[in-house]
């Protein structure tokens, strides 16, 4: 299974896409565009005082302390050829937007960073009382219940929410590609639990792929129908037409192609725990929301007290265990969303194989959006390890004051 359609099982993936931060943020500002690593800056403004919207000014100039920071985090730095773009954002205008052999109109995968879209649609299915967090299995998938153990019946929709339902670590190595070859997707997940839930924080790309079906058997719509009426279309991130082919490396031409693209299992599923294709600036929007706290041009899109709780993670002896040395320590899990401390001040991120980050700021009212390109051909890319990125993070905060 090539990368494009997997997210990857092993721990170093962690540094990997949080490291990419540092090399995209870094080398936009560093380097003067050249004829094969251009550069693409927006104009106008459609931002509020209020922030509501995305801001589509021109690039801040070199003398702007965010643009001065991320060039000497850079210096020491060579070029990655898979680096495509970073925006930061304060206040809801654009400080910092590059494109590197790119343009703002490319779309690409954004891997696990779906994981968080789809939490917020559980939230707001949950807010129209769809779905409830103490929820079990046997009752959100009843066309499955009958097959289920007593284990996996119980498991409840917080403990898919948080990575604790007990099925396999595919952060550190499990492989998907046996899922991804199986008839029935559901099916087979629900064969495979291998702990007990609620005992342990286990990185599960299978857990997160149930939210799928869940989310249609709670709203009788498709995840994306779902999505585009929900998240989508009040905050402005276009989707047609959409590429919604069976995932998988036979319809990896059609993927490629389609400017928005959100792939689905053979019962038509999409994909809950990656895949899905969108703009850096639609990435740019999602982390907006949430640092408005569900509000976009005064309408409040999810509830604020979704964003509240699915940003709350709390470090605990099953989740630090998950964790090894080093600098950029994430100190909690949400609801698919990573918990952490930047330059000191409580942050959370959306975080994709590869380097596809979005991470908010709140006391700096920052979004930073980071997204790279991965050749389908190749499962492993040049990285820069996490220390790196904390220490990139670290000068950006600050300087977005």
């Amino acid at each position: 299974m090539c990368a494009r359609f997997r997210r990857i099982g092993a721990r170093s993936i962690m540094k990997l896409a949080l490291c990419a931060l540092v090399l995209l943020a870094g080398c936009t500002s560093a380097r003067q565009p050249t004829a094969s690593r251009s550069t693409s800056t927006p104009s106008g403004s459609t931002s509020t005082p209020s922030g509501s919207r995305l801001s589509t000014d021109s690039v801040a100039p070199a003398t702007d302390p965010i643009a001065a920071a991320i060039s000497a985090a850079f210096n020491s730095y060579t070029a990655f050829d898979q680096i495509r773009a970073v925006i930061v954002m304060v206040d809801g205008r654009t400080r910092f937007e590059h494109y590197y052999s790119s343009s703002a109109n490319e779309s690409r995968n954004v891997f696990s960073v779906t994981k968080s879209v789809v939490s917020t649609l559980i939230g707001l299915a949950i807010s129209e009382g769809r779905l409830r967090l103490d929820e079990h299995l046997s009752q959100m998938l009843p066309r499955y219940a009958a097959e289920m153990t007593p284990s996996v019946a119980g498991v409840t929709l917080r403990q898919l929410l948080t990575m604790t339902a007990g099925f396999p670590d595919t952060f550190n190595g499990h492989s998907e590609d046996e899922m991804f070859s199986a008839p029935d997707w559901v099916r087979y997940i629900l064969k495979h639990q291998d702990s007990t839930p609620g005992n342990a924080f286990q990185y599960s790309d299978y857990g997160a792929q149930l939210l799928s079906p869940i989310l249609a058997q709670a709203t009788g719509q498709s995840v994306l129908a779902y999505a585009r009426t929900h998240l989508f279309d009040p905050i402005g991130i276009p989707t047609t037409p959409a590429d919604q082919s069976v995932a998988g490396d036979a319809h990896l031409a059609e993927y490629q192609r389609a400017g928005f693209a959100w792939p689905v299992d053979p019962q038509g599923f999409n994909t809950a725990f990656s895949n899905l294709k969108i703009r850096p600036r639609d990435m740019a929007r999602f982390g907006q929301l949430f640092l408005q706290g569900g509000r976009w041009n005064g309408r409040q899109v999810v509830p604020a007290s979704w964003v509240q709780q699915a940003t709350a993670g709390e470090a605990g002896a099953a989740f630090s265990s998950f964790l090894k040395a080093g600098d950029f320590q994430p100190t909690g899990y949400g609801y698919l969303w990573w918990i952490t401390t930047t330059d000191h001040l409580p942050a959370f991120f959306a975080l994709g194989y590869g380097g596809q980050l979005i991470e908010i700021v709140p006391q700096r009212h920052l979004v930073i959006v980071l997204s790279t390109y991965l050749n389908p051909k190749h499962d492993s890319i040049a990285v820069v390890g996490g220390d790196d990125l904390q220490r990139l993070a670290n000068l950006i905060v600050p300087a977005a004051n």
